[in-house]
């Protein structure tokens, strides 16, 4: 069937006249994220039920709440593999988060010993098709589009609605879908794709011996760390990378100067120094050597490798190294101590 190239708002329009009559769709984005904070989209790919697929390119169009109706209609399904960062490049076009979403990569992860499946190898597992890859190497801003380009974006809607019905089905069989739904909501939330700077410090992996004015000197450098690729529209490494938060909070004042001297994005006076003068409020970090007691260790990777044998699950999916460590050191802020994950290993090896 040929492929739709949506390049003017009259278009546009009449997708939306489709779509009216959907309950799912497949979707899928084509962005560049090499040097902005937020990816730039370049392309929305979807599928409909009848097989039709159309390409809404957001260089042609100027009615953006057409594409703010399509993603936030909880009326229609919209299924995509792999959706966190799809999901943040509509927000940074739009500004307003999807919703509806049924993730195939997360519900694959429930019915395979091997998890975070990519989209190529998804499709021919469940619809025995080989397609092209390699368009992730393509310059996606770049017009007019190859047709090349079109049947790339094209391939990685054509077959998600297929998927998504054979997934949903497998996994009600076996009644993980309860799972599933669990694991989606808390994995594509709004919080946990686009950082707030407050809460920027959540997402680094900080040395489990951090105490609570550590953990503050953290937040707050990584809060600064936000505001400024925010406002420079860099990606965060440019001003400072995780292991380099970490590293200036423990190093000494050489290692520290040394790091902060070598930013890639140049930032104003007051704002280094602002740097600075949270850097002079740390202590010396001792490194409490939390070592894991290690019968509790060897207790929680016995019942893991059992339990992933029984449900034939990656273990990495029900515990990572993380998860682990976070249970022997604190033992309650583990994932695995709530939800699904608690119901078939946490209360095995409280």
């Amino acid at each position: 069937m040929t492929n739709i190239l949506i390049d003017s708002d009259k278009k546009l329009n009449n997708l939306l006249i489709k779509l009216g009559e959907c309950s799912e769709i497949g979707l899928d984005t084509e962005f560049i994220r090499e040097s902005t904070y937020r990816p730039i989209l370049a392309l929305v790919q979807i599928s409909l039920p009848n097989g039709e697929i159309y390409l809404i390119d957001p260089q042609k169009i100027t009615n953006i709440q057409a594409i703010i109706d399509i993603t936030t209609n909880p009326n229609i399904l919209k299924i995509i593999h792999s959706a966190k960062q799809d999901l943040e490049a509509l927000y940074s076009f739009t500004g307003i988060f999807p919703v509806n979403i049924f993730d195939t990569q997360i519900a694959f992860n429930f019915l395979s010993e091997k998890s975070s499946i990519g989209y190529s190898a998804l499709v021919k597992n469940i619809c025995d098709v080989d397609i092209k890859e390699g368009s992730w190497r393509t310059d996606w801003l770049k017009r007019p589009l190859t047709q090349e380009k079109i049947e790339y974006a094209a391939d990685d809607v054509k077959y998600l609605i297929k998927i998504k019905n054979q997934l949903e089905k497998n996994l009600k069989i076996i009644n993980r879908y309860t799972w599933f739904q669990e694991e989606q909501e808390i994995e594509l939330k709004k919080s946990n794709i686009i950082v707030e700077p407050d809460y920027a410090w959540e997402k680094i992996n900080y040395p489990l011996y951090f105490d609570s004015s550590d953990l503050n000197l953290l937040k707050k450098i990584a809060s600064w760390r936000e505001r400024l690729s925010i406002k420079y529209d860099v990606p965060k490494r440019w001003i400072l990378s995780d292991s380099h938060i970490i590293k200036i909070m423990i190093a000494s004042e050489n290692k520290v100067y040394e790091i902060i001297s070598n930013m890639k994005q140049s930032i104003e006076n007051l704002e280094m120094n602002d740097l600075k003068n949270l850097l002079s409020l740390r202590k010396k970090i001792k490194n409490k050597n939390l070592l894991p007691k290690k019968d509790i260790e060897q207790k929680c990777n016995d019942v893991l490798s059992y339990v992933s044998d029984e449900f034939k699950i990656d273990p990495t999916i029900i515990a990572n190294k993380r998860d682990m460590e976070m249970f022997v050191l604190t033992n309650n802020k583990a994932r695995f101590m709530k939800g699904w994950r608690y119901q078939i290993f946490g209360k095995l090896v409280q």
